[in-house]
């Protein structure tokens, strides 16, 4: 199954970026942070979607992006998690990998996210995810 069948030319930053990932079984992965390209005859092809705080920091730069980058050095944040385009089953509002890939990637912010601030909200146990 190829979701990039048909699309022809898309909008990465509409498409890709920012976007929540979550595995086929609904495991959270986290938000596309940023795009891993490769130069192909003259144009630039995505080969993977990056998620963790370096990843943003790379995409962000500047201020903002040292911020993030010593932010995500207090949740023990590895290089980014590379998710390769192979592993994209669906492209929705989310974007749906396959499952063994969503259980291989961890966000440390995202889960330092979820344990202290998400779970701690009345009622948060029982949204959807």
């Amino acid at each position: 199954m190829n979701p990039w069948t048909d699309l022809g030319r898309i909008d990465l930053g509409d498409a890709l970026l920012d976007r929540q990932i979550i595995g086929e079984d609904g495991t959270v992965v986290g938000k596309v942070d940023d795009l891993e390209l490769r130069a192909e005859g003259g144009t630039y092809v995505v080969d993977a979607l990056l998620v963790g705080p370096d990843a943003l920091a790379d995409r962000l730069g500047g201020p903002i992006g040292g911020l993030l980058r010593r932010i995500g050095r207090g949740f023990r944040a590895r290089a980014p998690q590379r998710i390769p385009l192979t592993a994209i089953r669906r492209l929705e509002p989310t974007i749906v990998v396959t499952t063994a890939v969503a259980q291989a990637t961890d966000s440390p912010s995202e889960d330092w996210l979820r344990r202290r601030i998400i779970d701690r909200i009345p009622g948060a146990g029982r949204a959807s995810r």
